[in-house]
């Protein structure tokens, strides 16, 4: 009897031991996909260079930094991230933070041209982090079309559309490092394609404070017709993220003449959302961020960092 009772002993040692084994290893573990969602681990590697560039030469009440840091390669393409970071320096005091925002670009559109935007919000009393994403400017590499990323992500590779929204929460991650921002104080916006990477981002970490997206939909893919691509297109789509935000904030900004992302595509995906949210339409705007929107995404910045 002590002898099968040892035994009996042993296998359940042996068996706590291999659970243990495998529990740590999933949590170490960046990148997972389950069913038509990818996860990433908020235990991401860091690793990111910060130097002060020059006074911003649109907005002499900031600073304005270069920043470049490390992401996940894909392939064999080695991957570092480009960027700017923008501080506001009028009456700073000492050990003074501001709210942070990551803010990212539309589809080919250089960090140096999401600056203007980024001055403005810095302007405001906010840090802003914007940067080349794949395939742009200095951070250059591969970007693909959703058909070639299709195609590596059914070799159970990690696709680009997935890495894109690893850029986003690595920003965020170096964010919290930078001594000026309120770490816990930090949300994501984008323009266009970028807006969808926020949405996307904003789900999958809940320690942003919330989104703000621009000129942006979903892909309003249809998830009760199966096909095998339908878990890929699921899972880069904002709809299938966006009431995950949740109790964060969803604020979305259209222009009621943007011809590249309809007006009723963004207020479909908006629908989708839950509360707190807030939808607002600038008459006379086409695509992209244009000044009838300041006003709103003044206030909608105010009300996104209050406490």
């Amino acid at each position: 009897m002590k002898k099968s009772a040892w035994i009996i002993i042993a296998v359940v040692v042996i068996v706590l031991i291999i659970l243990l084994i495998a529990f740590f290893s999933s949590s170490k573990k960046v990148y997972s996909f389950k069913d038509d969602t990818f996860y990433y681990s908020q235990n991401r590697p860091l690793d990111y260079n910060l130097a002060l560039k020059e006074r911003d030469y649109q907005n002499s009440s900031c600073d304005l930094y270069s920043v470049n840091f490390q992401s996940r390669d894909f392939l064999d393409y080695k991957t570092h991230i480009y960027g700017f970071i923008f501080i506001p320096n009028n009456n700073k005091t000492a050990n003074q933070v501001f709210p942070g925002l990551v803010l990212l670009p539309g589809g080919n559109m250089p960090k140096e041209s999401e600056s203007v935007l980024a001055s403005k919000i810095c302007d405001l009393g906010y840090a802003v982090l914007t940067y080349d994403q794949r395939g742009i400017g200095q951070t250059g590499g591969a970007y693909l079309g959703l058909e070639q990323d299709y195609a590596v992500f059914s070799q159970g590779k990690e696709p680009i559309q997935h890495l894109c929204v690893y850029d986003s929460l690595i920003a965020f991650d170096v964010m919290r490092k930078i001594k000026s921002v309120d770490k816990d104080n930090i949300a994501i916006a984008g323009e266009s394609m970028g807006g969808r990477y926020a949405i996307i981002a904003a789900a999958l970490d809940k320690r942003l404070k919330g989104v703000l997206a621009i000129s942006t939909s979903g892909f309003h893919v249809n998830d009760t017709v199966s096909f095998p691509y339908t878990p890929y297109f699921l899972s880069i789509d904002p709809d299938h993220y966006i009431s995950k935000i949740s109790p964060n904030k969803v604020y979305m900004l259209q222009g009621d003449n943007d011809t590249t992302v309809n007006l009723d595509d963004a207020k479909a995906t908006f629908n989708l959302a839950n509360e707190p949210k807030r939808f607002f339409v600038a008459n006379g705007c086409g695509h992209g961020y244009c000044s009838g929107m300041y006003n709103e995404l003044k206030e909608d910045l105010r009300w996104m960092f209050e406490k």
